[in-house]
C-alpha cells in the first residue's frame, strides 16, 4: 500500500468521524433544549394553573418562565443567553421560542461555522 493512499484513507475516516460527532452533538443540543423548554413550561403551568385558567397571565409570569429556561440551560451546560429566549403569554397559556446556534467549527475562540437552531413550544391550558 502506498503512503498517499493510506494518508487519504485516514484523512477521509477522520473527516467522516468529525461529521458524525458534530451531528450527534447538534442533535443532543436540540433535544436537550426542547426537553428543557417543555419541562419549564409544564412546571409553570402546574404552578400557575389558576391564573392561567382564568386568563389573567401577566408579563411577570412570562419573565419568570424565561428566567427559569435560561437558568436551567446554564445548569445543564447549554449555551443559551437571555436574549435567545422569548416567552409570551397567549390566550389561555404560554408560548416560548428559543433561538441559538451551535458552533461546528471554532478556531482560537472565534466561531467559523455555526449551525442555527430554534425551538418553539406553546402550552394552552384546557377548560
Amino acid at each position: 500500500m502506498r503512503f498517499g493512499t493510506l494518508f487519504r484513507g485516514t484523512l477521509l475516516a477522520v473527516i467522516i468521524g468529525w461529521i458524525v460527532y458534530t451531528v450527534a452533538l447538534v442533535g443532543w443540543s436540540y433535544f436537550a433544549t426542547t426537553e428543557l423548554v417543555e419541562k419549564t413550561l409544564h412546571e409553570a403551568s402546574t404552578r400557575y394553573r389558576g391564573s392561567m385558567a382564568a386568563g389573567s397571565q401577566s408579563d411577570a409570569l412570562a419573565s419568570y418562565v424565561r428566567t427559569s429556561i435560561v437558568l436551567a440551560a446554564y445548569r445543564d451546560g447549554l449555551s443559551l443567553r437571555a436574549g435567545d429566549v422569548v416567552v409570551s403569554t397567549i390566550p389561555g397559556g404560554l408560548s416560548a421560542t428559543v433561538h441559538w446556534s451551535y458552533p461546528a467549527i471554532s478556531y482560537q475562540g472565534s466561531d467559523l461555522f455555526v449551525i442555527p437552531m430554534s425551538v418553539k413550544r406553546s402550552l394552552v391550558m384546557g377548560p
